[in-house]
């Protein structure tokens, strides 16, 4: 009888250890990311990048939004009080929205982020994601802090594969109506440089979804040389503004690039909206398919 009960309370122990172990797997908070951990939800936030916040809209998560930085200008966002720019935001405009944490990317200033910290409010700082694997990552993060453990994370993965099918969609119906192979390049310029998108990144997935290989999808750097240029000769050329383009048209290699020739075969995206990885991504894309196939795609 004594061994029988033993076995009892042994299987008891055990149950209970399990249960334990599984209450606390099953708690939403906190959530711990590096070195920041978040204690509850919570309930107001501030968010400083364009494109975090279009991540944060489309997770579902706009409720939340108390502050935003003045890049963040989806529709909207207007009735969001501005706490100032993404770098050097005002530290007393964010703490008037009595917010609990900061989104920011690594552009924040370092003292601003000390400065918010020191009165209680929580700063992440992201790294830009630049691969699909990269903002899929991203999106978990945010869900993770936004949402918790299990429903954020869950919330997450569910909207990143809503999007990417819905962007493919997209893709595949553009592809499908046009027969021949078209070319196109995505040029921009960073500190004096001439550069574009290259293999592996998001802005090299969303060139290709429009139906046009990216001539530079197999490219080992951002860099653009003149010859792999002119060499490749793309037919439609995407700029991030009329600075890049002005910078084209002003060297010799403009005789050489036919879409620089033919109006309807050049136009401009801005960098900020083409590297957007949220739901303005699908209008992004739309966008782009219409202007390089106006006649042969009806969105």
């Amino acid at each position: 009888m004594k061994r029988v009960i033993s076995a009892v309370l042994a299987v008891a122990v055990i149950l209970t250890a399990v249960c334990l172990s599984a209450c606390e797997e099953k708690k939403e908070y906190p959530v711990t990311l590096g070195k920041v951990t978040v204690a509850q939800e919570p309930e107001n936030i501030v968010v400083l990048n364009k494109n975090l916040a279009d991540i944060v809209l489309t997770l579902g998560y706009e409720e939340k939004l108390a502050g935003r930085g003045d890049e963040v200008n989806q529709k909207g966002m207007k009735v969001v009080p501005e706490v100032g720019d993404s770098q050097s935001p005002s530290v007393k405009a964010i703490l008037n929205t009595k917010s609990e944490l900061v989104l920011a990317d690594n552009t924040l200033d370092p003292m601003v982020s000390d400065k918010l910290e020191k009165k209680g409010v929580t700063v992440f700082r992201f790294d830009e994601a630049n691969t699909p694997k990269q903002v899929k990552g991203l999106y978990k993060k945010l869900g993770r802090i936004l949402g918790g453990e299990i429903s954020g994370t869950e919330n997450a993965a569910k909207t990143y594969k809503e999007l990417s099918s819905t962007l493919k969609s997209i893709g595949e119906a553009s592809a499908s109506d046009n027969t021949m192979i078209r070319t196109v390049a995505y040029l921009y310029i960073d500190n004096g440089v001439l550069k574009t998108f290259n293999k592996g990144s998001w802005g090299d997935t969303m060139l290709g979804l429009t139906g046009a290989m990216n001539v530079f999808k197999n490219a080992e750097t951002e860099v653009v040389d003149n010859d792999s240029l002119s060499l490749s000769n793309p037919e439609f050329l995407i700029f991030a503004d009329m600075d890049t383009y002005e910078y084209l048209m002003s060297g010799k290699i403009a005789k050489k690039l036919n879409a620089l020739n033919n109006k309807p075969n050049r136009f401009i995206i801005p960098y900020d909206e083409i590297t957007m990885q949220g739901d303005t991504s699908l209008d992004v894309l739309q966008k782009m398919i219409k202007k390089m196939f106006p006649q042969e795609f009806d969105l």
